[in-house]
């Protein structure tokens, strides 16, 4: 009897989890990911990366996400919040590049919604016209601005400076999410509880605004997407906020669809995601993966990576296999 794709997709989940445990070639044996553990640098400090992304310059990986260090411990602005940055090779050993952005709440936004200043779902993307880096995240004050942010910087690990917000397509953004596709092209993904939906947006060339490409009507959030072997995989979660709830996900050959109808379970059932999904990046593995076949694309999507509920109390991030 031939697999499902639900089958396929756990096969690939054991896939990537075995790879990235067998790194003994590029790493002591006991040095390995443990999904849904918390996650030190090298210098031995937690993680802070949450509800992060991933952007692959060169060689290296990094990881942009939310710093939510104590603000009495961190010693930090309370009316500011941060985002950190991370460079790995090996997407295992992870270095600090400190805090490349460290914002206030928009005084317009300030005026028009108040305060509870929110900075969420860092994204940094990669812009070539203008040889740039771009970094989207979800901007809000009580959650009733829905907006998204746009900073810019000249190098990846910043500092980023804030150019605009604005609710992209004007749609209320929440949960964001990105995706650079094959040819190069970078989308937002933004899940807009109006249209009981989620949206893939094109950036400009400019990177500084976008443009619709597809809606997929189903009323999830965390949304991801990944291109693997011909086909678009898009993922999300349930809307049960940091309740724990299988992931789903559905295929289609073009972004615009159709999309197949019935959203599988990602996990077979067996796992349920604890808070909603932050990122997923295919990883096309070869020698670096401490595989004996160079060059030979990894079976598995990638990352899956999301924090647990409550993880501001437990602090930093955690990626799990796809």
């Amino acid at each position: 009897m031939g697999m499902g794709i639900g089958q396929i997709l756990m096969m690939a989940v054991l896939l990537v989890l075995g790879l990235v445990s067998g790194l003994s070639r590029v790493a002591a044996a006991e040095e390995m990911v443990r999904p849904g553990a918390v996650w030190r640098d090298t210098a031995g400090q937690v993680i802070q990366a949450h509800g992060g992304g991933i952007l692959r310059v060169g060689a290296e990986w990094y990881w942009f996400g939310e710093d939510r260090t104590p603000v009495v411990a961190g010693g930090l602005d309370p009316a500011k919040r941060y985002v950190s940055c991370y460079r790995s090779r090996d997407l295992v050993h992870w270095e600090s590049r400190g805090r490349v952005l460290a914002l206030g709440e928009p005084e317009d936004m300030k005026v028009r919604f108040g305060g509870d200043w929110i900075l969420e779902r860092p994204k940094v993307f990669w812009v070539a016209k203008t040889k740039r880096y771009v970094m989207y995240f979800h901007a809000d004050a009580g959650y009733k601005a829905a907006e998204v942010g746009v900073a810019v910087s000249e190098k990846v690990d910043g500092p980023y400076t804030l150019v605009k917000h604005f609710r992209p397509l004007g749609q209320e953004s929440r949960d964001i999410g990105q995706f650079v596709d094959d040819d190069g092209a970078n989308y937002l993904i933004f899940e807009s509880r109006p249209t009981k939906g989620f949206y893939f947006a094109r950036l400009t060339e400019d990177g500084m605004d976008v443009t619709e490409t597809a809606f997929v009507k189903a009323p999830l959030e965390g949304g991801a997407l990944v291109r693997y072997q011909g086909l678009y995989y898009v993922i999300g979660s349930h809307m049960t906020g940091w309740k724990p709830n299988p992931n789903v996900y559905a295929t289609a050959k073009a972004l615009k669809g159709p999309w197949s109808e019935d959203y599988g379970d990602l996990c077979g059932g067996y796992v349920e995601a604890e808070g909603a999904l932050g990122f997923a990046v295919r990883v096309d593995a070869g020698g670096d993966w401490g595989r004996e076949d160079e060059g030979a694309e990894a079976g598995g999507l990638g990352y899956r990576c999301g924090d647990g509920g409550g993880a501001e109390k437990r602090g930093g991030g955690s990626l799990r296999g796809l």
